[in-house]
């Protein structure tokens, strides 16, 4: 009984202790990409449109935007063409990419 009792709140308290890393990545959504060059890439699902903005996970690589959850707010004028496929992550989700000016 005292080993399932330890074993369940070792369990509980790892499990806590990865949501905290997870929500520590998490970044403010007014956040804007103003040096980005060469191809920006972010999660297809997360990416809203407005008239002037794009606003996404933006990434330099696509590696990095396979695990990135920070929305960053990128100008449609500084981006040239309109957002592509990119690919899969290993986790699922579809990227897609913009080329910056």
């Amino acid at each position: 009984m005292k080993a399932t009792l330890i074993v369940t709140a070792t369990t509980a308290l790892l499990l806590t202790a990865c949501a905290g890393v997870q929500t520590s990545q998490t970044g403010a959504p007014g956040a804007t990409a103003s040096s980005a060059s060469g191809t920006m890439y972010c999660w297809k699902r997360s990416l809203e449109e407005s008239d002037s903005t794009l606003l996404c996970n933006w990434e330099a690589s696509s590696r990095d935007a396979c695990r990135s959850t920070a929305q960053v707010r990128l100008a449609k004028s500084s981006v040239a063409g309109v957002p592509r496929d990119a690919g899969r992550c290993d986790n699922g989700e579809w990227l897609v990419a913009v080329n910056a000016k």
